[in-house]
C-alpha cells in the first residue's frame, strides 16, 4: 500500500474512534490531543489499529506517537507481517 492510501485509511480509522471529529480538519499534524484523546484513549486506539491494520505497536516506540502522522510513519516502516 502506498503512503497516500496509508495514511487516507489511518485518518478515516481515527475519525471513527473520535468523537465528533470532522474528517475534513483532520491531517498527519494532527496531535490525539487534538481529537480529544488521553493517554487511555490513546493506548486503545493503538491497540484498535493492530487489529484493523495486522501491525504491532512496540512497547516503547508507541511513547513518541502523538499525531496521525507518526502512526502513518510508523506503519509504513512496520508493515504487517505477511500471514
Amino acid at each position: 500500500m502506498d503512503t497516500a492510501e496509508l495514511e487516507k485509511q489511518v485518518i478515516e480509522f481515527i475519525a471513527s474512534k473520535a468523537e465528533n471529529a470532522d474528517i475534513s480538519k483532520i491531517s498527519t499534524a494532527t496531535t490525539f490531543e487534538d481529537l480529544g484523546f488521553d493517554s487511555l484513549d490513546t493506548v486503545q486506539l493503538l491497540f484498535d489499529a493492530e487489529e484493523k491494520f495486522g501491525v504491532s505497536f512496540d512497547g516503547e516506540e508507541v511513547k513518541g506517537l502523538r499525531t496521525v502522522g507518526d502512526i502513518v510513519d510508523y506503519m509504513g516502516k512496520h508493515p504487517p507481517a505477511a500471514s
